[in-house]
């Protein structure tokens, strides 16, 4: 069994070599166009294969910043979120006055809120996102990405306030209402635009009913009266207590 153990095993080992193909070594230029080349046909192996031959073969080319930058790209497409921060944060680090600083910075922060995959996960990349974008506007406010970066935003608010509001609705199960309102509270005053102020309002306006703190409650209520999804509940629940008082 022994012989023919070690004999699948070299076998697998020269699969595995005959499969990698090793690129031929080209001027910078040619390099970066070939390794560019594989990135757009989506060869992406071979395309980190090639960019990084640039980074160690042609480290004082001007076309290692490009290649740098390419690398964080690639790793993007292929769903290694972390290998693309690393990347983008290399050249954002050590290539101060590259053309491709505006674009790094935006792909970065992407990098980041690709990585917080689910909002019932650790949300400390999705914060670490909502910050660098934010940063991204401040420092590049009239940039071709602003639209996209402020959409990227409202994602990625969307997804911590219902974070949030899940939270919220665990104390309320648990009957912790007093905890419940906190977490709803937080929604409505510090994710006012997001798609679960609405629901924290009303889940706060029914809490206050159950606390006999009626004025509270119609206060909550009436402002929902702007909501489209929420403003039919609200004007029911506005009409019982107003019929009731």
């Amino acid at each position: 069994m022994k012989p023919i153990y070690i004999f699948l095993c070299v076998a697998l080992v020269f699969v595995s070599c005959a499969t990698r193909v090793t690129l031929t070594t080209l001027e910078p230029a040619a390099e970066f166009e070939r390794a560019k080349t594989f990135f757009e046909q989506k060869k992406y192996d071979l395309a980190i294969q090639a960019f990084e031959r640039i980074l160690f073969y042609h480290a004082s080319s001007e076309f290692v910043d490009d290649a740098q930058y390419w690398l964080g790209r690639t790793y993007l497409e292929r769903k290694e979120y972390d290998q693309a921060i690393v990347e983008f944060d290399y050249l954002l680090r050590n290539f101060p006055k590259s053309t491709q600083l505006e674009e790094a910075y935006f792909y970065r922060a992407k990098a980041h809120l690709l990585a917080a995959q689910s909002y019932d996960k650790d949300v400390s990349d999705l914060k670490k996102a909502v910050r660098l974008f934010d940063e991204f506007l401040t420092r590049y406010p009239n940039s071709e990405f602003t639209a996209d970066v402020r959409k990227e935003i409202l994602a990625a608010r969307n997804r911590l306030a219902k974070k949030e509001l899940e939270n919220g609705k665990l104390y309320e199960r648990l009957k912790e209402l007093d905890a419940a309102l906190l977490y709803y509270d937080y929604i409505i005053n510090n994710y006012p635009e997001t798609e679960s102020a609405g629901e924290a309002k009303y889940r706060s306006a029914q809490i206050y009913e159950k606390k006999g703190q009626i004025e509270t409650s119609l206060g909550l209520y009436k402002e929902l009266l702007d909501d489209d999804e929420w403003q039919d509940e609200a004007a029911k629940r506005i009409a019982d207590l107003e019929e009731g008082s």
